[in-house]
């Protein structure tokens, strides 16, 4: 009996040690996350915790950025040229026209209300419009021109200038002029006030058979042109300019025309770019990387 009983016991044991083995006990109790409104939170993965590092290590890098710019240095460049390093996307307030010579045509000032087409009848071209300008006592405008003939040319009784860029309602009396001389490579950008008045600063020297850059600067009582991006002349005005005004256009160079004769004869312009403010040297200078080259000039040749 009792050899019996011990045989019982032993086999019990076996078989619970065998069971103990058999089994891998947690080292510490694991307590499930109560359910939420959202769910039943689930563990992160090491993947995800790294993931969420690198966020939140971002998110701090950024503040203290903000805070530097904030009250120590500029960090955070809001224009071409402007004070910072790091470009911020989004904060260029300017229109550019005429990136090809495909693209060139008037570029009406102010808001143009587009016709409603009826279905079935082609859509007629949208017209180019600048609404940057209208009204605008301090602007600024930008252009990229191209001299392929630097021979005089002939302009009519009276022209002395090849005029290649026109504002205004009508060519023969405009709000802003830009013109090259007929006999050197002198340009002139001269504005003109509401008695006809009107008043140049001068670029000498500009290239021939070379993209380059006029820039123009008005404001109430100055002018300021600048050639590839870099200052030239300022002249204080003895009046008011003219301001840009709706029915205003910038004349494409073909459809600046005086007694039947193209003012604008062996000059391309393209990029034209226009800005509601005054833009400082500074982002003259940091916009000239977008200088229209000469094979986009001379694209045939």
């Amino acid at each position: 009996m009792n050899s019996s009983r011990q045989n019982i016991i032993s086999g019990v044991l076996k078989n619970v040690s065998t069971l103990g083995k058999s089994i891998k006990l947690p080292s510490a109790l694991v307590v499930p996350e109560q359910r939420n409104a959202i769910g039943t939170p689930v563990a992160g993965t090491g993947f995800v915790r790294i993931i969420m590092y690198i966020i939140a290590a971002i998110l701090l890098i950024g503040i203290i950025l903000l805070g530097v710019d904030q009250w120590i240095t500029p960090i955070f460049q809001r224009n071409p040229g402007g004070a910072g390093y790091i470009p911020v996307p989004g904060t260029d307030m300017s229109q550019v026209f005429w990136p090809t010579l495909k693209d060139v045509a008037n570029i009406n000032v102010g808001v143009i209300p587009v016709a409603v087409v009826p279905d079935g009848v082609p859509q007629p071209p949208l017209p180019l419009i600048v609404d940057v300008l209208e009204g605008q006592t301090s602007y600024t405008i930008t252009m990229d021109v191209f001299i392929d003939n630097e021979y005089p040319q002939d302009l009519g009784e009276g022209q002395s200038q090849r005029i290649f860029f026109t504002m205004s309602q009508s060519v023969e009396n405009p709000t802003l002029r830009v013109g090259l001389d007929n006999e050197k490579n002198t340009v002139y950008i001269t504005c003109f006030d509401s008695a006809g008045l009107e008043q140049s600063v001068i670029l000498d020297n500009v290239p021939i058979h070379s993209p380059f850059r006029v820039g123009l600067v008005i404001s109430p009582y100055a002018i300021e042109g600048y050639l590839n991006g870099k200052l030239v002349h300022t002249r204080q005005l003895n009046s008011i300019p003219k301001q840009p005004s709706r029915g205003d256009k910038i004349f494409s160079p073909s459809n600046i025309k005086i007694g039947g004769k193209v003012l604008s004869q062996g000059i391309s312009v393209l990029n034209i770019r226009a800005f509601g403010y005054v833009v400082s040297a500074a982002e003259m200078k940091g916009r000239m990387n977008d200088l229209i080259d000469k094979a986009t000039f001379r694209p045939t040749k």
